[in-house]
């Protein structure tokens, strides 16, 4: 397994720089040899620009996860921390804080996974999986939280697996107090059969500056028709983590997240990955232990509502990185980086837009007040970028479509959507089919309309919506960000 992630505060006058707090790693990358000296290697992100739209943790849909408003209309009450685990990751679903740590058998971090069970609208898919168990800790700052209700987890064992547990807290990771001390599964004659737990929090004295540290300690428990209890090899599953109570709703955004993939540069085989969440507004270092070597690294950020692809691979020639086309306000920034490792050492990296900005601004003299919905279709192949490979064929197939509900009036008729590039210094051609309904989902009018851009654009195609015949849209490019482009229609 990957060297974790070594975090530690700075500040700067100017900028705004990425958290990053490394939780979790991918499967199956190679790693460096525990034989040979590593060292370690801080990565300080600059964002392409100082002022990103303020994002935070998913907020789910249905009545257990949904958030409900508080007489502060800046807060929200339900599950605050959930952990579904069907990522097979460490990153949780649900969160208002950073700084969120799952360790287990006194520190080691968790890296398997087993069938979970379903919770609300999340599938049965994935539960974290411990095999000889002694006890499980998770760390859970308060920041941006102002009450805490309930805890409440699924837990299942195989045959020799524990049976019961105890659970406890602390605020220091030191120091427990008991919550429970006895908490027996009621099935245990069928091995990993689920077994739900719920456990009222609302009475605990917590000092929100300060992390909540939960921990389960591992019991034998009453056996029943349970084979006997080995500590060593017996299997414990949790799933369904989940805390609820009062925390401050910082934004909608459910998806803020770096990718890294660190590659040899002689041999460009993949030697480190890993993902995780960030947030605006907090200043910290990232750092990574390595050994010396030559090396490229690809840093991606993603700021939307939905994950990209990219897909776990072993060399950079099979690397790709594309975004759902639906996805249409996602901010994704990145850079390739290449560096040499002696020692120890520092570097400032600074991510570029791989996105455009496409918008349609319509001249109608009429009124626009009947259009209720657009619908655009992206008519060319699916964007994707393959930065160690330019002509790879393209592996995406992405049949997405971007749905907008505008509001026309007199000073607002325009509408935008984000395009993912990649970063290209040769235009790309974009072509739209564009759908224009009314508010019984009556077809109005359809045109096409098309351009070539490169990353960093700003494409602007003006005409008319309604009152004109299929027509060429005037294009302008806007080379602030790179380029202002726009395209006139009829």
């Amino acid at each position: 397994m990957m060297k974790k992630p070594i975090h530690s505060a700075w500040y700067s006058f100017s900028i705004l720089f990425i958290i990053l707090t490394l939780v979790s790693c991918k499967k199956n990358v190679e790693i460096p040899n525990d034989a040979q000296e590593t060292y370690t290697i801080g990565f300080r992100f600059q964002e392409f620009e100082q002022h990103v739209a303020p994002l935070g943790p998913k907020r789910a849909k249905s009545s257990a996860k949904a958030t409900t408003q508080t007489a502060d209309p800046s807060a929200y009450e339900g599950a605050i921390y959930f952990w579904s685990f069907n990522a097979e990751t460490l990153m949780p679903d649900l969160y208002p804080s950073t700084h969120w740590n799952i360790t287990y058998n006194d520190g080691e971090a968790p890296v398997d996974y087993g069938p979970g069970w379903m919770y609300e609208d999340y599938g049965a898919g994935r539960a974290l999986s411990l095999k000889g168990l002694k006890n499980l800790i998770f760390e859970m700052p308060l920041t941006n939280i102002s009450a805490v209700h309930e805890l409440s987890f699924d837990v299942s064992s195989s045959g020799t697996g524990p049976k019961g547990f105890s659970l406890l807290f602390s605020q220091n990771g030191v120091d427990y107090t008991m919550i429970k001390e006895n908490n027996q599964f009621e099935n245990t004659t069928t091995p990993h059969s689920k077994n739900s737990f719920s456990f009222s929090l609302g009475e605990l004295s917590l000092d929100f500056s300060k992390n909540l540290y939960i921990k389960l300690i591992a019991k034998a428990g009453l056996r029943g028709n349970a084979s006997d209890y080995n500590p060593t090899s017996g299997i414990f599953r949790l799933d369904n983590f989940r805390l609820a109570g009062i925390a401050q709703a910082v934004s909608d955004a459910s998806v803020r997240r770096i990718h890294y993939h660190i590659f040899d540069a002689v041999t460009q085989d993949l030697v480190l990955s890993g993902a995780d969440h960030f947030r605006e507004g907090a200043l910290a270092d990232f750092a990574l232990e390595i050994p010396a070597g030559d090396y490229i690294a690809s840093f991606v950020t993603n700021v939307s509502n939905e994950e990209l692809n990219i897909p776990e691979i072993g060399h950079a020639s099979t690397y790709f990185i594309t975004n759902p086309f639906s996805n249409s306000k996602a901010e994704i920034f990145g850079v390739l980086d290449t560096f040499s490792v002696g020692g120890d050492m520092q570097r400032d990296i600074e991510l570029n837009r791989y996105y455009s900005e496409i918008r349609f601004a319509f001249t109608d003299s009429g009124d626009l007040s009947e259009v209720a919905k657009l619908v655009v279709k992206q008519e060319q192949e699916p964007s994707f970028y393959a930065p160690f490979l330019p002509t790879m064929e393209n592996p995406v197939e992405d049949f997405s479509e971007i749905v907008l509900f505008p509001e026309f009036d007199a000073s607002t008729r325009e509408v935008f959507f984000h395009q993912f590039v990649g970063n290209t210094s040769l235009p790309v051609l974009l072509r739209y089919t564009l759908e224009a309904y009314n508010a019984a989902d009556e077809l109005l009018r359809t045109f096409q309309v098309e351009s070539e851009i490169r990353n960093n654009i700003r494409l602007l195609f003006r005409g008319k919506l309604l009152d004109a015949t299929n027509g060429q849209f005037v294009v302008r490019l806007n080379e602030d960000w790179d380029g202002d482009k726009q395209v006139d229609f009829n």
